[in-house]
C-alpha cells in the first residue's frame, strides 16, 4: 500500500533564513561584498572597545594631581592615543583600495554584472544597489567610529600632542570629517574600477592617485576654511605670547604700527647693520602670529564635509553614467 506523506511548503520565516532585513539585490550586493564588509564590521567593534577602554585611562589621568601640572599627556598614552589617529587616518585611503577599486572592476572582470543585468533587472537598478549596499555600510560604520572616537579625545584635546590639533590628524579623524572622506575615497575607487575594468589596475592608481593627492593637499586643505587670529607684541619679544591652550601658531609675520604685514623674512640679512637698516626702512616694529582656536576646528571640518561630499556624488554620478554608456 502506497503512503502518500503530504510536504508542506516552507513559511517565509523558515524559508529564507537570515534574508529578513536584505533581500533581491540589496542581498546580493552584500553577499558579493560579505567577507570585506565584516571585517570591517568587526574591525569597528574592536576599535570602539579599545576607545572605551582608552577614554578610562585618559579619565584617570586628568583626576590625577600630575595632570594639573603637565601641558600633554603622559609618554605612554600619547603613544596610545597617536597609535589611534594613525589607525584612523588610513582607514580612508584602506577602503579606497581594497573596497572601492574591486567593487566594480572584479564584477567587470569577472562578468557577473552582465549576468545580471540579463535576468530582467534594469541595469541603472543593479548598477545602484551594487553602489548603495556598502557605501551605507561604510557611512553608518565610520560615523559610529568617529563619534564614538571623538568622545575619547574631547577630554584631553589640549593635552594631545601638546594642544597641537591644526598639525596632526585629528581635523581629519574626528567629527564629521572621516565620515565624507572615507566616502570619498571609497567612491574614487569605484569610479577607478569601473572605468579601467580591472581590479588590480584600479586598486594601483587609486593607492598612487589618494597617496599623492593627500601629500599634496592635506597640510594645507584647512587653511582655505579659517581665517586666522592675530597677536601683535614688540620685535623680538617671547614668540607665541599669550597663547593659550588650544591655540596654535599657524604663521608669523613681522609687521608695522600701522598694520602692514611683511613675511618674516624680509629683513634676514647677511649682518645685523642690514638687517637693521631695513628694518627702520619698512618702519618694522612687531612680530606678529597668526594662530588658530579649537573652537574654529567644527567649522573647519563641516566645510571640509561638505566638499567632500559634493565630489563624491559627482563621482558616483559619472560612474552610473560611464557604466550605463558602456558595454558590461
Amino acid at each position: 500500500m502506497n503512503v502518500l506523506t503530504k510536504t508542506e511548503a516552507p513559511s517565509d520565516s523558515t524559508a529564507t533564513p537570515g534574508r529578513t532585513f536584505l533581500r533581491g539585490m540589496s542581498w546580493v550586493a552584500w553577499r558579493r561584498n560579505r567577507t570585506s564588509l565584516l571585517l570591517l564590521i568587526g574591525g569597528t567593534t574592536l576599535f570602539i572597545a579599545y576607545c572605551v577602554y582608552q577614554r578610562s585611562l585618559l579619565i584617570d589621568f586628568l583626576d590625577t594631581p600630575k595632570a594639573a601640572e603637565l601641558s600633554q599627556l603622559l609618554p605612554q598614552d600619547e603613544d596610545k592615543l597617536a597609535n589611534a589617529f594613525f589607525v584612523l587616518s588610513s582607514l580612508p585611503l584602506i577602503l579606497g583600495v581594497f573596497l572601492g577599486a574591486p567593487l566594480l572592476g572584479a564584477e567587470q572582470e569577472n562578468s557577473t554584472l552582465r549576468l545580471t543585468t540579463t535576468q530582467s533587472l534594469a541595469r541603472l537598478r543593479v548598477i545602484g544597489t551594487t553602489l548603495a549596499v556598502p557605501l551605507l555600510v561604510i557611512a553608518a560604520l565610520t560615523t559610529l567610529i568617529t563619534v564614538v572616537f571623538t568622545w575619547t579625545w574631547r577630554p584631553v584635546d589640549t593635552y594631545f600632542s601638546g594642544g597641537d590639533w591644526w598639525n596632526n590628524s585629528v581635523i581629519y579623524t574626528t567629527g564629521p570629517v572621516l565620515v565624507a572622506l572615507s566616502l570619498f575615497t571609497t567612491s574614487f575607487g569605484i569610479l577607478a574600477g569601473a572605468v579601467l575594468k580591472r581590479s588590480v589596475a584600479a586598486m594601483g592608481v587609486t593607492f598612487i592617485t589618494l597617496t599623492v593627492g593627500a601629500m599634496m593637499v592635506k597640510d594645507r586643505m584647512a587653511s582655505f576654511f579659517v581665517t586666522p587670529h592675530r597677536i601683535s607684541y614688540p620685535m623680538g619679544g617671547e614668540s607665541g605670547a599669550g597663547l593659550k591652550p588650544g591655540e596654535v601658531q599657524v604663521d608669523n609675520w613681522v609687521g608695522t604700527a600701522d598694520g602692514k604685514l611683511y613675511g618674516w623674512g624680509t629683513c634676514v640679512r647677511m649682518t645685523e647693520a642690514e638687517s637693521t637698516a631695513c628694518v627702520k626702512k619698512h618702519g618694522i616694529v612687531n612680530d606678529v602670529v597668526e594662530y588658530v582656536k579649537l573652537d574654529q576646528l567644527p567649522a573647519i571640518q563641516w566645510s571640509m564635509t561638505g566638499i567632500l561630499l559634493a565630489l563624491t556624488v559627482a563621482m558616483l554620478a559619472a560612474t552610473v553614467w560611464w557604466m550605463r554608456r558602456k558595454s558590461l
